[in-house]
């Protein structure tokens, strides 16, 4: 077939379009455009992340306060401080001007009168009475003034009465880059979580749609291969069969493209909640970055159109005179470069915590180890049916026979077969360090947090002297009793609980006049919590005023009957204020509970979860090619046996047993590949009866498919005359 034959493009081309038998065409093209429309749909949502991240960043960016060492320059006085609203925690921006005529912060009109408050929306839902915790509520703050719109955020202005140390709050000139005082949601999100988040997408999503286009493209082949194996005969090279492949697929991806980019517009036109998530997605983030839109549309259709027909022209060598034989092998390369992947993703954890590099070359090595895993087990797969076919051979078994060659001589397609087993499993893995969102203080926090729930609280603030402590014993409701935490001398040495002897008695504490070890088993639960959570060590307790003769106390628990306590939100609103803006009230340990864990755990499983559609998709397909093609090449073995039996055999050899050897596998490949993420997350790793589950779900499927491609090829068997195809 030579290059210079006149019109052999066009005619190529039009050879392309034309059907090669096996299924309907109709059929393909609609698995195709479906594949393509999803490879679209996840590069625009790659699109969409990246905008959304550069929008917040560049949000940040301009509300950070600008520090200054200058009084000349101060324009205000601007202080952090952290707060609670039910289980999550957000920031409390103290502004007190000092030139009124200076620009607020972004998403204020103005600078806040002392003692008024502006919320976010997402802050002012949060709980009942939030408005009027922090003083008179003025309004909301814009959009252009929040990381996102869940963003839990409050700018109070600072009372001219308000007990603040001198060093309290930060001069500032004011608000724009290069500031970096972390607040709000940046508090949750870490660069870390932004870099891991972007891994997961790559891993969770990215990847399964790259698989589900390969199955796609090679689904019911067997047509085209035939056409490909005469083109090679006639002396058809690479680009020969390279144009036929882009012609064959020209149109569907054309439309599934299509179909895929008109998943750009909702976020280009409005505001976008995630479903399943407390996050919106902003439109003037995403038309900030509009032409990267249109340009990764333009990468899936080049991709798709190219991958496809790369795909096609793989099946042929450059002037071979015959067809490939039957008999086909994975490439040495992939296995080794698996290896490689694998021992890199594996190994990547030993990195120096803190390092840069460690998410982006594990989300590499990691899509590397998964892409080429197929192809690894797949020459296993092939090996054992070698082995399979020869015992039957010596046992006399027909099944072993048919379904060890069929293993044998098909790798490729046992690779795209395998395929959405080991990236599903190793996917699930992944999203159950992403649900385990609590490390083991965190989980040890929230129990303790359960048992006790506000009837022991502790407050801090600035100056706990005994007039501002019996301004605050004033303030709370009568059965809320006072106890200090403090320590025995100028923050040396044991801590020590003090507090009249009826407190101390509420607590099955002893009342000695002079401080005294508190003895083991001695208190309730609620010293127990305590000393394990605020002291860490001995304590003594001692019977006497909660204020001392001089000074200030560290820090007050507020103690309420277990029965009947008076809840946090009303202890604040009790002491804030009395005791004004550096006041914190927070449950004994309520500090190690992680909002960022919770958040990041929330968008692992929705990722993971949409992962797993495009693999159960991919799944499916190819088995389903998978059991046609076995039908069709099976059913004139009927002549040996009328048996159904032998069937079921036949499939549960090549299909069944396969699917299992690669559940089994990639649950153990998962271990390795897992370690980064675990680790980050700070979770135990997967225990054996999590992995247990989830390879005896995919074995279920297994089998499934199986029983299903036995009673298919039996009826199929049934009706089949000599002749047909």
């Amino acid at each position: 077939m030579s290059d210079e034959s006149p019109g052999l493009d066009r005619r190529l081309l039009l050879l392309g379009r034309t059907r090669a038998g096996g299924v309907p065409p109709g059929a393909r093209r609609a698995v195709l455009i479906a594949a393509t429309c999803a490879l679209t749909v996840t590069l625009v949502g790659l699109a969409v992340v990246l905008a959304t991240f550069q929008g917040r960043d560049l949000r940040d960016a301009e509300r950070q306060p600008i520090i200054t060492d200058a009084p000349g320059q101060a324009v205000a006085e601007w202080a952090e401080r952290p707060d609670s609203a039910g289980d999550w925690q957000h920031s409390v921006v103290y502004l007190d001007p000092i030139d009124p005529t200076a620009p607020p912060p972004p998403g204020l009109a103005a600078w806040p009168e002392p003692g008024q408050v502006y919320l976010s929306p997402a802050l002012a839902d949060a709980e009942p009475g939030i408005e009027d915790r922090y003083g008179e509520y003025a309004g909301s703050i814009g959009p252009e003034g929040l990381l996102s719109p869940a963003e839990r955020l409050a700018y109070v202005g600072l009372p001219d009465d308000a007990a603040v140390p001198e060093d309290w709050a930060y001069p500032i000139s004011g608000f724009g880059p290069p500031g970096s005082y972390p607040f709000g949601e940046d508090i949750a999100f870490t660069p870390a979580a932004q870099q891991l988040m972007v891994s997961a997408y790559l891993v969770f999503v990215l990847l399964p749609a790259a698989g589900l286009f390969v199955v796609a493209a090679r689904f019911a082949a067997s047509g085209r291969d035939r056409r490909a194996a005469l083109l090679t005969a006639l002396g058809a090279s690479r680009r020969h069969h390279f144009l036929v492949g882009l012609a064959s697929c020209a149109d569907a991806i054309v439309v599934g493209t299509a179909l895929g980019a008109l998943f750009a517009f909702p976020p280009l036109l409005a505001d976008l909640a995630v479903p399943g998530i407390d996050y919106t997605v902003y439109a003037a983030d995403v038309r900030r970055m509009w032409w990267l839109l249109p340009a990764l549309v333009a990468v899936s259709l080049a991709a798709s159109a190219l991958g496809y027909a790369a795909l096609h022209a793989r099946r042929a060598r450059r002037g071979a005179a015959r067809p490939r034989p039957g008999a086909d092998r994975v490439a040495t390369w992939k296995i080794g470069l698996f290896a490689l992947s694998t021992a890199v993703a594996s190994s990547v954890v030993l990195a120096p915590p803190g390092s840069a590099w460690t998410l982006p070359v594990y989300a590499v090595a990691l899509v590397g180890a998964l892409a080429l895993a197929p192809s690894a087990l797949a020459a296993i797969l092939a090996w054992a049916g070698a082995a399979v076919a020869r015992q039957g051979l010596r046992a006399g078994r027909p099944s072993w026979i048919v379904a060890g060659r069929w293993c044998r001589h098909r790798p490729g397609v046992l690779a795209r077969l395998v395929a959405p087993v080991v990236i599903g499993v190793v996917t699930l893995v992944n999203m159950h360090y992403f649900l385990a969102s609590e490390t083991l203080t965190s989980a040890q926090a929230r129990m303790a947090n359960e048992r006790l729930g506000d009837s022991a609280l502790q407050v801090s603030a600035h100056e706990l002297t005994g007039e501002r402590i019996g301004e605050a014993r004033g303030a709370l409701p009568e059965r809320a009793r006072l106890m200090a935490i403090d320590t025995a001398d100028e923050d040396r040495g044991p801590t020590v609980l003090r507090a009249p002897c009826p407190v101390l008695g509420s607590l099955e504490l002893d009342c000695p006049a002079g401080p005294a070890p508190v003895g083991t088993g001695s208190g309730d639960v609620r010293v127990a919590e305590l000393l394990n959570w605020q002291v860490g060590g001995e304590a003594q307790v001692q019977s006497a005023p909660v204020a001392r003769a001089e000074g200030s106390v560290e820090k007050l628990a507020v103690l309420s009957p277990m029965e009947d306590p008076v809840n946090r939100a009303e202890v604040d609103a009790a002491l804030r204020p009395v005791l004004g803006p550096t006041i914190q009230v927070d449950r004994l340990a309520t500090l190690e509970m992680t909002p960022a864990n919770a958040r990041l755990s929330e968008w692992g499983v929705l990722l993971g979860s949409y992962g797993m559609g495009l693999l159960a998709a991919a799944g499916l397909i190819s088995a389903g090619g998978h059991i046609a093609e076995a039908v069709r090449a099976t059913a004139p073995l009927s002549v040996l046996t009328g048996r159904r039996r032998w069937h079921y055999g036949v499939a549960l050899g090549f299909l069944t047993a396969p699917l299992s050897l690669a559940a089994v596998l990639a649950a153990l490949l998962s271990l390795p590949l897992g370690t980064v993420v675990q680790q980050n997350r700070q979770v135990p790793v997967a225990p054996p009866d999590t992995l247990g589950a989830i390879t005896l779900g995919a074995i279920a499927l297994a089998v499934a498919a199986g029983l299903a491609a036995g009673t298919a090829s039996a009826r199929a068997a049934a009706s089949w005359r000599p002749g047909r195809t």
